[in-house]
C-alpha cells in the first residue's frame, strides 16, 4: 500500500527555485541577482566586525547552552523593543523571539487567525512572495491592494487610500515598513500620517514587515511609520529579523511584537504566542539572539555596528548610482528612477517576457519584475548587465 499517494507536489519556491536553476546554469557570463543578501567576499560576516567581536565576548563569558524561555532571550527582547519601537512602555506590548523574519510573520498570522476578528489579510500587489504563502497557510483570505505603478514608477497612494476605505473592519493590513520589497519605493511620512488616521477609523490591524530597518534612511527614521501608527492609537504588529541588518542570515534570529490592547488582552496575546511556539519549536535559537543582545547592550559594539550598517547603506547607494550612470553612459537609456529607490534592490518593473529574456538569453537571473540585488553588480559584469537591461527594456510584447 502506498500510504502517501494523496500528498500534493508543490511548485518550487519562486526565489529559491531560481537559485537552483542558476547553480545548474553552465554559462560563464551568468549573473545572480536573486536572493536578498549583502556580502563582501573578502570580509567576514558581510563586513561587520562587530559580529566577530560579539562572538568573541560570548565565547569568553557564556557558561552553558541551556534552553531559552519560550518567548526568547530576555536581553534580546529588551534590546529589540528599543531598536524597533524606540521609547515605548514595555507594559503596553508583548514581544517574542522567532525563527527568522519568516517565523515572525508566521506567529503574527497565527495570532490574527486565532483572534477570529476577520479572515481578511490585505497585502500589497507587489510584495515578497513568501508573504502570500505564510498567510494562506493559516487559512486566511489574502487580498492584494494597489501599491506601485510600473509605468510611472511611483506609489499608487490615492488608490491605496481608496482601497482601504472599503476594507473589511477588523481585518489585517500588511505594510513594508521601509525599503519596500521589491519596488524600493516607500510611503512618505505625510502619507503614513494620513494612513494612520484611516486605519484607526476603519479599525484595521496594522502589520509591519520591518526586515530592512536601517537600509533606507537609518535605524531611527526607518521605524517612523511604526511610531506614527502607534501614536494614532492603532493596534500594531511588527515582524523583523537580524538577517539583513546584522548579516545573521543563517542564525534565524527573528522578532515579533504586538503593541496596543488592554493588559488583559496583552496577557492573552502572550499566552497564545507561548502556546503556539511551544507546540512548534519549544524554544528559539540561542546563539544569534545572544550576538544581537551583546551588540545592542554594549555601547562600543553598538556604535561600531551602527557605523558599519551605515557603511553598507552607503555602499548600496553607490552601487545604485553606478548602475544608473552606466545605463546612461553605455546605453543612452535613462534608468534614473532606480536612483530614488531604497534598500537592497533595483526594480525596473519588467514584464514576465522581459525577465525571461534576461534569464534565457543573457544568463541574468532576477526575480519577478526584474528585481535585482545591487550587491550582485561588479566591475566585471556591469557592462554585460546594463547592455542586457537596455535590450530587455526595448523588448516589446509583439517580439
Amino acid at each position: 500500500m502506498n500510504f502517501f499517494d494523496r500528498l500534493p507536489v508543490f511548485a518550487a519556491d519562486s526565489i529559491l527555485g531560481l537559485n537552483n536553476a542558476f547553480a545548474e546554469d553552465n554559462r560563464k557570463e551568468k549573473v545572480n541577482f536573486i536572493i536578498g543578501v549583502y556580502e563582501q567576499p573578502q570580509k567576514r560576516y558581510g563586513g561587520l566586525a562587530s559580529i566577530r567581536k560579539a562572538q568573541a565576548v560570548i565565547a569568553e563569558e557564556e557558561s552553558n547552552k541551556r534552553y531559552l524561555p519560550i518567548l526568547g532571550l530576555p536581553a534580546f527582547l529588551e534590546e529589540m523593543r528599543e531598536l524597533v519601537f524606540g521609547s515605548v512602555d514595555p507594559q503596553e506590548m508583548v514581544g517574542c523571539q522567532a525563527l527568522g523574519g519568516t517565523g515572525a510573520l508566521h506567529l503574527g498570522a497565527k495570532l490574527f487567525s486565532m483572534s477570529q476578528l476577520s479572515r481578511k489579510v490585505y497585502i500589497p500587489q507587489q510584495t515578497w512572495g513568501n508573504h502570500i504563502r505564510i498567510f494562506s497557510q493559516e487559512g486566511l483570505d489574502v487580498v492584494r491592494y494597489p501599491y506601485y505603478n510600473a509605468d510611472t514608477k511611483s506609489v499608487l497612494f490615492e488608490e491605496l487610500e481608496k482601497f482601504l476605505q472599503e476594507a473589511e473592519r477588523h481585518s489585517l493590513v500588511l505594510f513594508h515598513c521601509c525599503c519596500h520589497n521589491p519596488t524600493g519605493k516607500d510611503l512618505t511620512e505625510n502619507m503614513w500620517e494620513r494612513l494612520a488616521v484611516l486605519l484607526k477609523e476603519k479599525e484595521l490591524i496594522t502589520f509591519f514587515d520591518a526586515a530592512y530597518q536601517g537600509f533606507s534612511e537609518g535605524l531611527e527614521k526607518d521605524r517612523k511609520p511604526i511610531q506614527i501608527c502607534i501614536s494614532a492609537g492603532n493596534p500594531v504588529f511588527v515582524a523583523t529579523c537580524a538577517s539583513k541588518n546584522f548579516s545573521l542570515y543563517g542564525e534565524r534570529v527573528g522578532y515579533f511584537a504586538v503593541h496596543g490592547g488592554s493588559s488583559e488582552e496583552l496577557l492573552k496575546i502572550s499566552s497564545c504566542l507561548q502556546e503556539k511556539a511551544r507546540g512548534e519549536y519549544s524554544s528559539p535559537c540561542r546563539h544569534g539572539a545572544e550576538i544581537v543582545a551583546t551588540i545592542l547592550s554594549n555601547p562600543y559594539l553598538k556604535q561600531e555596528w551602527v557605523s558599519e550598517l551605515g557603511g553598507i547603506r552607503e555602499a548600496l547607494a553607490k552601487l545604485r548610482e553606478k548602475f544608473v550612470q552606466a545605463m546612461r553612459e553605455v546605453t543612452g537609456h535613462t534608468f534614473d528612477f532606480i536612483a530614488s529607490q531604497k534598500g537592497f534592490f533595483g526594480y525596473p518593473g519588467f514584464s514576465q517576457k522581459q525577465v525571461a529574456f534576461l534569464r534565457e538569453q543573457k544568463a541574468i537571473y532576477t526575480t519577478e519584475g526584474g528585481r535585482f540585488n545591487l550587491n550582485g553588480l561588479t566591475d566585471k559584469n556591469i557592462h554585460h548587465v546594463v547592455q542586457s537591461f537596455a535590450q530587455a527594456y526595448e523588448l516589446s510584447d509583439s517580439q
